[in-house]
């Protein structure tokens, strides 16, 4: 694709540990108890525990953590990245072990014998040791030629003299003609070769996807912080309220119920401002884990400048442009050739097997103790051709039937995707086009609300308003509007992404960030 990533699965030392359970037939052996913690109850009169910053840590002891941080930590430390990390590392460890197939294989063996030739002690004691040594060669077309030298040695180990020596010299050759031969026989490095590309082009995707699936987690944290400071401007406007309305009730220029309902307000806005800090308590906690970070780490996720903007492109040109780099859906198409290649080799199976089997073989004169003394008026040549024709081919037909459905199968894969790509592009332009309006609606509604707020808060004070019910509706309006805003906000920068993300048009660095 044009790039290099560098990528580390890190170091593997092949060592297991000291655990002693791993061969016990009860491992992890647990008990029943209950700590005694959990059998008290909290007393009655006990305070009320002071709400504090997520995993008991007091704002003060928390990190400052911004996008490009959990982007560039997630790239480190997301576990199931990290297993994507390791399927394109086996990807490419297979591919090796297929290429090393199809290189010369050198196999070296020796083989002693000691033999007594009866149990009395001047009977006959003999060693006998043979070596060999061979290498063969995998044809791409089909077949393998081999070449070995095999040389042995008897010695008499009573009378401590050499009895025998010879070598031999062996060159074989075995060739389908039919059946196996031709580009059918390398399928195997074919299928091999491919399956890193898509492997390749799989790990891409997840690199992209774990850039959005991060970005829009951390996005809905800051929605949540928006809310839980709305909450609290709120709360404070409300606790304004709350003694102004007080001092009129007092000096009776107001009912008691305004005052209630302006208490109702202020004990609604810290249950929201309770309730906002548990979700973003809770949404950190489920955050760090998506990133690989221990949930105790105390950050808190700060706002900074984000390089992103609203493409201008068309709906047609995106959707051709999703068709066209979109690599999950490439890796599909390519799919296609391989059901295609299941179908050609199928129908070569219909062949007979028609082998061609040759050598030539050389040994030493055994009469003579020289195991390298190879002559070639000693040389053995054979040819062989053989042809096997078998009358049952309901294994073959059935096989190549299946090979038909097979590639049947990937063509409508193919269009499947393609279709589901074409709504993913389509829905997230919808998407987009659906939170720039959401903005661009919040934004007149807080400043309709705030009006709204400012209206009935100067009616009141002039005692044109009997109730403080307009303003108390004008506020909730307010912060509602405010919270829509935020959510809003995380919304469309989401979309963006989600957008370059199915188009095939987002491009990420080692480090986790977007590439402009």
């Amino acid at each position: 694709m044009g790039t290099t990533s560098q990528v580390d699965i890190g170091p593997e030392d092949g060592r297991l540990g000291a655990r002693r359970d791993r061969y016990s037939f009860t491992p992890s052996r647990i008990d029943s108890k209950v700590p005694e913690s959990f059998r008290r109850a909290v007393p009655e009169d006990a305070e009320d525990v002071q709400m504090v910053d997520s995993n008991g840590y007091h704002e003060g002891n928390l990190r400052p953590f911004r996008l490009s941080d959990a982007l560039e930590y997630a790239f480190l430390n997301a576990w199931d990245f990290q297993t994507q990390k390791e399927d394109l590392y086996l990807s490419a460890l297979a591919l090796m072990t297929e290429r090393q197939l199809w290189t010369p294989q050198f196999i070296g063996t020796v083989r002693g014998q000691y033999a007594n030739f009866g149990q009395v002690r001047n009977f006959d004691q003999a060693m006998t040791a043979v070596s060999e040594m061979s290498v063969t060669q995998r044809l791409p077309f089909g077949g393998e030629i081999a070449a070995r030298v095999i040389n042995t040695l008897m010695r008499d180990i009573g009378r401590q003299t050499t009895s025998g020596e010879t070598g031999t010299a062996i060159l074989e050759a075995n060739i389908p003609l039919l059946k196996g031969a031709g580009r059918v026989a390398y399928e195997s490095r074919y299928q091999a070769e491919r399956n890193l590309i898509y492997a390749v082009r799989n790990f891409e995707r997840a690199r992209r996807n774990l850039v959005v699936d991060v970005a829009g987690g951390f996005f809905d944290l800051q929605a949540i912080k928006a809310q839980i400071e709305s909450a609290e401007a709120a709360k404070e406007s409300a606790a304004l309220e709350q003694q102004r309305t007080q001092a009129l009730v007092d000096i009776e220029r107001l009912l008691q119920v305004e005052a209630d309902r302006v208490d109702v307000q202020v004990l609604d806005r810290s249950n929201d401002i309770n309730n906002a800090r548990v979700r973003y308590e809770t949404a950190l906690d489920r955050f760090k884990i998506r990133i690989g970070m221990p949930t105790r780490e105390p950050i808190d996720v700060v706002d900074a400048g984000l390089d992103l903007f609203e493409p201008d492109v068309a709906e047609d040109e995106a959707v051709e442009t999703a068709i066209r780099y979109r690599l999950d859906l490439i890796n599909t198409r390519d799919q296609i050739d391989d059901a295609k290649r299941g179908v050609v080799i199928a129908k070569n199976n219909f062949l007979p097997q028609f082998d061609f089997t040759g050598s030539i073989r050389m040994a030493t004169d055994p009469n003579q103790k020289n195991s390298l003394s190879y002559n070639t008026e000693r040389a053995l040549w054979q040819g062989m051709l053989e042809l096997e024709v078998p009358f049952d081919r309901r294994e073959e037909r059935n096989d190549f039937r299946a090979s038909l459905i097979d590639f049947r199968r990937s063509e409508r894969a193919y269009e499947l995707a393609e279709s589901n790509v074409i709504l993913d592009v389509r829905n997230a332009m919808r998407i987009m086009a659906l939170a720039k309006q959401s903005l661009a609606i919040q934004e007149e509604n807080i400043r309709v609300n705030e009006a709204r707020s400012v209206q009935a808060d100067a009616l009141l004070k002039r005692g044109r308003l009997s109730s403080n019910r307009d303003l108390i509706e004008a506020q909730n309006s307010l912060q509602s509007s405010k919270n829509q805003y935020a959510a809003a906000i995380a919304d469309y920068r989401l979309a963006i992404l989600t957008l370059q993300r199915d188009s095939g048009t987002l491009r990420v660095g080692d480090d986790g960030r977007w590439v402009r």
